[in-house]
């Protein structure tokens, strides 16, 4: 070839024969006769060994007698080295066949000839591999992919290139998505060759021979003898195994995946997730694999069990793939294609009401990207249920949403529109039909310039408090990949030259939600309700959140908060709200509407992660009549040792100084007395009586008086910093009471009070080893987190670290932040692989950034 691309005419009459088409030649061999002729006009000399050939079969017949008499030298090579039995020799004799065979290029097509010597020429190049360097490696699956292969000694070749994982030769035949193994002998021989690479399957030698194996057997025409070996693959700790098994099975003739193998291998993905797709590009086109396998595999399953005749999953299976698909959403590791939107899409096959479950969930989360995971799902939905979710889609603020959406909308209900007019964001807050410059102006903000959007947004803004200008303004603000939000900036901050924020109230000028709640006023703060009622995911950090901190900041006056306060009602009274923190802070905030306190009640009474607020908003419940509410429950917990609901409704009921909750509180602490199990309820009244003055200092050096009793725990705790007590604290240090846990305690305290206790105090090491475990582990964690060296905790702390008691260990997790230095790291390293807790052994790798044996294995 010339350098500019064009064809050679005076070369090109030589090897036409092995790309051009029959009907080609002619023009080929025109092109030579045009080029003669000017090489004569200009006076050129043309070569006499080289004559212009008109006929074209003699032209075709002549490179092919060529080509075939170098083969025919190659395959007279082949034969004489392959009857070689000097290793030495074979290996030189090998090389000189590669750089033969790489040199005939595409006249290799001619050892179709020579079937016998093609296959093995490629399984001399396969034997000697290990000893060939990278470049040679790569020359001999050049020469493979050229080299025609039919002969009944290939199923030798492709097991050869199976077992010594030869991904280079596997390649060349791989690399054509058409190629199947075909052999010479029909069915039978196809079924002996997978059952072949099936035993490769199984038996390895490595990995790698296992996954082109099971490529191979995936090119093999009803390989039925191959499944029970590809089904036993899908356990082995290989990522790449187990996603090729998978395909092969679920891509089948017939789908040899049952919905206990989906089950098994999601469930194992959530425990162990896939290996890093940044790391290797096979990481992400193994992954690519795996979640095509699951989807086809799903979809096969489905289509199964509307044949009566073949047996289809339960539907107890079907739930059990289900609820996995759900924790490796919850799970949230770093996936390029097994990403939540793929998981919700294999979610609609297996059971649609589940997965248009998630689409609705998905569909109603503040950021666009959230949102967009929904779209694949919504190809997999029945009608029914993806026309109303493709409407909310196709409608969506967002361009990389809408737009999608809409594809899909006219592919599935071709002739019909998804809404006329568009069902938009706070629409409902017009009061006028809308004009003809609104629908231009809409053109404009769901269009995908981004430019043009943010100066219709601004220009919008200045045209407060035009309504139509406000419902334009939502669907901008409501795309959160312009305006950025729901945010949360630090309150008053400023745009301006004032860095510290503190001069101005004004918000800046990105705060679009504040601007709109400002500008705008009680329509503004109506509109940004409705933004938050239509994407009201995730339940904390999302709009609630934002719209409670505008409220906090001034944005949204006192006299503004009506919407915002039935939005966070309905958010709280709904069962399907998840844990509404958000919610009810902004309740606390603004004020909770009367029927919402048995709702409020039950969760501050909860052990839930969100309960903490419901706690807040019954603190600041206006009524008094909720204080008898709160004392009932309290005293059925104590009446039957619920524990931890006395402490939370104690709590509460102390915080807002209820008469009858103190009577109770004293009867706890009574009860502390000699049960040690109420240390924690007890410990949370004493709290709330000193801080309201029910319990003085004199109790306290009475309850420290009695090292015997648990409620001496209960006083240390409560009353560490008080320098009343100290004297007393100190002289328990040398207690035997309560087989050593009170002298750990008052050292505990102590190491907390002020002034704290030294840690090189000489009476401790004797306080460590004359406690019980539990408390010795407590005391341990606070001695190091005050500064203890290591050579002073070391001799209790390698025993505590292997404990089984999942109380102590329970103590010390978080102690391993705090040794800090190379020795406090080695014994830390040296004691890791004896620590029975997992979630201790878990915090101690993650500080020493040791990550446990790997669990995916490559080779």
């Amino acid at each position: 070839m010339h350098r500019h691309d064009e064809l050679d005419a005076t070369l090109a009459k030589h090897f036409a024969w092995t790309f051009a088409r029959p009907g080609e030649v002619a023009q080929l061999l025109e092109r030579v006769q045009a080029a003669h002729d000017s090489d004569v006009a200009r006076g050129g000399v043309v070569a006499v060994s080289q004559p212009i050939v008109r006929d074209r079969a003699e032209v075709v017949d002549r490179s092919r007698a060529k080509a075939q008499a170098a083969c025919k030298v190659l395959a007279s090579a082949v034969g004489e080295v392959w009857g070689t039995s000097d290793e030495q020799a074979k290996l030189l004799a090998v090389k000189r066949l590669l750089a033969r065979a790489d040199r005939l290029g595409v006249e290799l097509l001619e050892m179709h000839r020579w079937p016998l010597e093609a296959v093995r020429l490629l399984r001399l190049f396969v034997a000697c591999a290990p000893k060939l360097t990278r470049r040679q490696r790569e020359r001999a699956a050049n020469v493979a992919g050229l080299v025609p292969v039919d002969h009944p000694e290939a199923a030798e070749l492709l097991v050869e290139i199976a077992r010594a994982g030869e991904r280079g030769m596997a390649d060349a035949f791989l690399a054509d998505e058409e190629w199947v193994a075909d052999l010479a002998g029909g069915g039978g021989a196809g079924d002996a060759l997978a059952a072949r690479l099936a035993d490769v399957v199984d038996d390895g030698p490595t990995h790698a021979s296992r996954v082109i194996a099971i490529e191979l057997v995936g090119r093999i025409e009803g390989s039925k003898s191959a499944v029970a070996s590809m089904r036993r693959a899908l356990g082995l700790p290989c990522f790449a195994v187990r996603a090729h098994a998978l395909r092969v099975l679920a891509g089948g003739h017939t789908c040899g995946v049952e919905a206990s193998h989906v089950v098994r291998l999601l469930r194992d993905l959530v425990a162990h997730a896939v290996p890093d797709p940044f790391a290797d590009d096979e990481h992400e086109e193994n992954e690519r694999i795996f979640a095509d396998a699951v989807l086809v595999a799903l979809e096969r399953l489905k289509a199964r069990s509307a044949l009566s005749h073949s047996p289809s999953p339960s539907s107890q299976e079907l739930d059990d793939a289900a609820e996995a698909l759900l924790d490796w959403i919850d799970a949230e590791h770093d996936a390029v294609w097994m990403d939540a939107g793929w998981a919700t899409e294999a979610l609609s096959i297996a059971l649609p009401e589940a997965g248009a479950a998630m689409v609705d969930h998905w569909l109603k989360c503040a950021r666009a990207y959230d949102r967009a995971k929904s779209l694949a799902a919504l190809d997999r939905l029945p009608d029914d249920l993806a026309r109303p979710r493709l409407r909310i889609a196709a409608n969506d603020p967002a361009p990389s949403v809408r737009d999608p959406a809409m594809q899909k909308w006219r592919r599935r209900f071709a002739g019909a529109s998804p809404s006329d007019p568009p069902e938009l964001v706070g629409a409902s807050l017009l009061d006028a039909p809308p004009s003809d410059r609104f629908a231009s102006r809409l053109v404009v903000l769901q269009g995908r310039v981004a430019e043009a959007r943010q100066a219709m947004s601004r220009a919008l803004l200045a045209e407060a408090p035009d309504r139509e200008a406000l419902v334009l303004l939502l669907q901008f603000v409501a795309d959160d990949t312009l305006s950025n939000e729901p945010l949360a900036p630090h309150p008053r901050a400023t745009s301006g030259s004032d860095p510290s924020g503190l001069a101005s109230d004004r918000p800046p000028a990105s705060d679009w939600a504040a601007l709109i709640a400002t500008r705008f006023g009680a329509a503004g703060v109506e509109g940004l309700c409705a933004v938050a009622s239509r994407f009201s995911e995730p339940e904390s950090f999302g709009w609630m959140r934002r719209l409670g901190d505008l409220a906090t900041m001034g944005s949204i006056p006192v006299d503004h908060v009506a919407p915002l306060r039935a939005l966070a009602a309905r958010h709280v009274a709904s069962e399907e709200c998840g844990i509404p923190d958000d919610a009810l802070r902004v309740l606390a905030l603004v004020g909770a509407p009367p029927e919402l306190l048995e709702r409020a009640l039950a969760l501050a009474l909860e052990d839930e992660v969100g309960s903490s607020a419901a706690r807040d908003l019954i603190l600041a419940w206006p009524d008094r009549e909720v204080d008898r509410r709160l004392v009932s429950p309290m005293a059925l917990a104590l009446a039957e040792r619920d524990w931890g609901r006395l402490r939370r409704a104690a709590s509460v009921a102390l915080g807002r100084d209820a008469p009858a909750a103190r009577v109770l509180a004293q009867r706890v602490l009574e009860v502390a007395e000699e049960d040690e199990g109420a240390l924690d309820a007890a410990i949370e009244c004493a709290h709330r009586l000193r801080a309201s003055g029910g319990l003085d200092d004199a109790w306290a050096l009475a309850a420290l008086g009695r090292p015997w009793s648990p409620v001496f725990t209960v006083a240390a705790r409560v009353w560490r910093k008080s320098s009343a007590v100290r004297p007393v604290l100190e002289a328990a240090l040398t207690s035997t009471a309560r087989d050593g846990a009170s002298r750990a305690e008052a050292a505990m305290a102590l190491l907390w009070g002020e002034p704290p206790l030294s840690v090189r105090d000489r009476r401790l090491p004797a306080v460590l080893a004359g406690a019980p475990p539990v408390e010795r582990a407590e005391l341990v964690h606070v001695m190091c987190m005050q500064g203890a060296t290591l050579s002073t905790v070391a001799p209790c702390l390698e025993e505590l670290l292997v404990t089984t008691d999942p109380a102590v260990a329970r103590a010390l997790i978080g102690v391993a932040h705090w040794l800090k230095s190379p020795k406090g790291h080695l014994l830390l390293r040296t004691v890791l692989p004896r620590v029975v807790d997992d979630e201790l052994r878990s915090d101690i790798e993650g500080e020493l950034g040791t990550a446990g044996s790997p669990y995916w294995v490559e080779r």
